[in-house]
């Protein structure tokens, strides 16, 4: 039987996340994950560098993906042109979050070793991204609302840092917690309706 380079590159990938899904990527070891998919140490340094490049390889195409879909569907309310603009694009940011969530679901196992077995990887620090990322858009959104706000006194960057992080935490919790999609939705709504209802206050929106 000849040798089939892409099936022997699929048994390598579904053996490393089973490796480091179990006990993470420091405590994985290539001559486990190799034994797993059942080809040999010099089999995988024809498809990866190192275990680095495996776990790289694993999460990449996942993390590009999603960054991308959050980068789109947040440039969908960006553009402020009055007070009457504000909250109906205050609601579309929080309900795109509905997009992302079915987005992790479809790419759970992926999410699960980022948020919990990627200790040692450059890509330790993906949910602190993730809420850099939501706190950048939260800004810029209220640098453009700035004019039309009605107690501009009380907006602060901290403010918009705080509604960021809840969102992100909120997504993540519910995901490791074992709550199903449907259910992270709901409670993702719920801490953006709180988010929403205390900006209005604060803000006279």
């Amino acid at each position: 039987m000849g040798y089939d380079f892409e099936k022997t590159h699929e048994h390598i990938l579904e053996s490393a996340l089973k490796s480091f899904s179990s006990v993470g990527f420091r405590a994985s070891s290539i001559r486990q994950i190799c034994r797993d998919a059942g080809v040999t140490n010099g089999a995988f340094y024809a498809h990866f560098d190192s275990k680095e490049d495996l776990f790289a390889k694993l999460v990449e195409p996942t993390v590009n993906e999603f960054f991308s879909l959050f980068s789109s569907e947040k440039e969908r309310y960006m553009q402020v042109h009055s007070a009457e603009d504000i909250i109906p694009s205050l609601q579309q940011s929080f309900f795109s979050d509905e997009l992302m969530i079915h987005f992790i679901y479809e790419h759970e196992a992926i999410f699960r070793l980022l948020l919990t077995a990627s200790g040692g990887t450059p890509y330790e620090d993906f949910p602190a991204k993730l809420i850099e990322a939501e706190k950048s858009g939260t800004r810029s959104f209220f640098e453009q609302c700035l004019p039309y706000i009605a107690k501009p006194e009380n907006l602060s960057e901290n403010l918009g840092n705080q509604c960021s992080a809840m969102i992100v935490h909120t997504v993540f919790d519910c995901l490791l917690n074992g709550k199903k999609e449907a259910d992270t939705i709901r409670e993702t709504q719920l801490a953006s309706e709180f988010c929403l209802e205390g900006l209005r206050a604060v803000l006279g929106l």
